[in-house]
């Protein structure tokens, strides 16, 4: 699968691409997953100085993904995967019963086997709550950063940011702050390479040297949502990601600060809102993609948060968007 943008973003219909897409694999079909050891980090806490990751939890040894369908519960679904209600809930931050179709991650214990694999690739949230994702990613320049976080915190607002490793540690300060103002942190690599052309061990190792930055500068652990960078992937890369634990995540909207000429803050803010284009509804659930080196999506963002706003859409994280 090649890396592409959604021009026709709005025509979006599911909440998760099932990736069997070009590859003859059937989308509701089974598929053995990957079997390297996943590299669990603890719950977030935040310290003040670097501390060492830990290798695993005792009792995990891979991760799987499946979409839930009707009638399955936490604990049919854990019993057919090897893995626990509890587990399953707290690590993809779950309140209750997940809903139909929802897109889960699912620890499997030691000593368990499970051939429940579903292919996924989350390119938007649920359409049925006025609610959109902002999703900005930072590898390149960190300037324009303190200014997107100030318009953020002025309006009490938490979104997702999908960080490097190699930004992490140029900008460990911008990190702490995105921690301590309760944004949602994810995994973007550590140097930002097309996975692609990675073995699985080069893979798992970019995954694992962004999660120890990570804990290094703030406490905090990236999981469970992950972004390829480029948005380049195929099914074994997917594979991958899946057995060490992170749940891919595409996008619904590309803002396009980062793609061909530079854009206008004014462009900007007309394309992430649709500028009264589209009825609201039409937008809830959409993944929006931006990233924390433009200067002019900085500039946009007040624009685009009080637009939002006056919709009575709130703007969020990608778990709020991806529902219960």
């Amino acid at each position: 699968m090649t890396t592409y943008h959604h021009s026709h973003w709005l025509t979006r219909r599911l909440l998760v691409g099932l990736v069997a897409l070009g590859m003859g694999i059937a989308a509701a079909g089974l598929a053995p997953h990957a079997t390297h050891a996943a590299v669990v980090p603890p719950p977030v806490q935040i310290v003040p100085e670097a501390a060492e990751l830990p290798r695993l939890l005792p009792n995990i040894a891979t991760f799987t993904a499946h979409v839930v369908q009707e009638g399955e519960t936490l604990a049919s679904i854990a019993a057919a995967t090897g893995s626990m209600p509890h587990l399953i809930q707290g690590y993809n931050r779950l309140e209750g019963e997940p809903a139909v179709g929802r897109a889960l991650v699912i620890p499997v214990r030691e000593g368990h086997t499970t051939e429940v694999y579903t292919p996924v690739l989350v390119i938007e949230g649920v359409a049925d709550a006025p609610n959109v994702a902002l999703t900005l990613d930072a590898g390149a320049s960190s300037a324009p950063t303190p200014a997107i976080l100030d318009a953020l915190r002025e309006r009490n607002i938490q979104i997702t940011f999908f960080l490097t490793g190699q930004w992490i540690r140029n900008n460990p300060e911008l990190a702490r702050r995105m921690v301590a103002e309760g944004h949602e942190l994810a995994n973007h690599s550590t140097n930002h390479p097309d996975f692609r052309t990675l073995s699985d061990e080069q893979i798992i190792t970019e995954l694992a040297d962004m999660e120890q930055a990570l804990f290094e500068a703030t406490g905090a652990s990236a999981r469970p949502y992950f972004r390829p960078p480029f948005g380049a992937y195929d099914q074994r890369v997917l594979q991958v990601l899946i057995g060490q634990g992170y749940m891919p995540i595409y996008w619904t909207l590309d803002s396009l600060d980062s793609v061909g000429e530079p854009k206008s803050p004014q462009f900007l803010a007309d394309r992430m809102t649709g500028h009264g284009q589209y009825p609201p509804e039409q937008l809830y659930g959409t993944i929006i993609l931006a990233h924390c080196g433009s200067e002019p999506t900085a500039q946009a963002l007040p624009t685009i948060l009080d637009r939002y706003a006056a919709m009575g859409i709130k703007v969020t994280t990608i778990s709020e968007v991806l529902g219960q």
